[in-house]
């Protein structure tokens, strides 16, 4: 079956490398493989978890580093994946800029960590290194953002309760891509916000 055919049957993205890795399974191995692939996506697993938590606390006692490194060096750690900055809320100025451009993808939106400035949940986690499930349970607390315009991200404009509409990260939307910025497509995000254009009278 091809990706795309794969993406659309089960309606999740699938990476280049995911779909070499995939390809030959039988159905019910598919399914597993794919419901793992999909778990990992919405938050890493126990032992990747336990992983990140010894290279924070290498990072963090270290004798040489400086606090800019080590600041610099904890927030790659914790960039770069599909649920890292996960989305749990969308502005609805976000949502017409994207309706504006027929739900395709249009530069001018960015994900704010409105609970909880990034520099200083770093910033925390090298001067206080909690025990592991105390540290995890902060650490993905704090690590939602809602995603909002240039603008009111600049201006911080807007209003959480009257301007922001929930999203479920669970359902694996706007996930983090190899940049700083999260993924978009039509297929996925963009029917979704249609839905939800559809929902709010946007």
């Amino acid at each position: 079956m091809q990706k795309k055919d794969l993406e659309k049957q089960y309606n999740m993205r699938i990476s280049p490398n995911e779909y070499e890795e995939i390809k030959s399974l039988g159905h019910n191995h598919l399914k597993v493989k794919l419901d793992e692939i999909w778990k990992n996506r919405i938050e890493p697993s126990e032992l990747y978890k336990m992983e990140l938590y010894k290279i924070q606390k290498e990072i963090v006692n270290s004798k040489v580093l400086s606090y800019n490194k080590k600041e610099k060096a904890l927030n790659v750690l914790f960039a770069y994946e599909p649920w890292s900055w996960r989305v749990v809320g969308i502005s609805k100025n976000a949502i017409q800029h994207f309706k504006n451009n027929r739900f395709r993808y249009l530069k001018g939106t960015q994900r704010d960590h409105y609970f909880q400035n990034r520099n200083v949940t770093m910033g925390r986690m090298i001067k206080n290194l909690m025990p592991f499930e105390k540290w995890w349970q902060w650490y993905w607390k704090n690590d939602r953002t809602i995603i909002v315009t240039k603008k009111e991200h600049s201006q911080k404009s807007y209003n959480f309760n009257n301007d922001i509409i929930k999203v479920d990260p669970k359902l694996g939307y706007f996930p983090s891509d190899k940049t700083v910025n999260f993924s978009f497509a039509y297929k996925f995000e963009g029917k979704f916000l249609e839905k939800l254009s559809e929902s709010f009278n946007i």
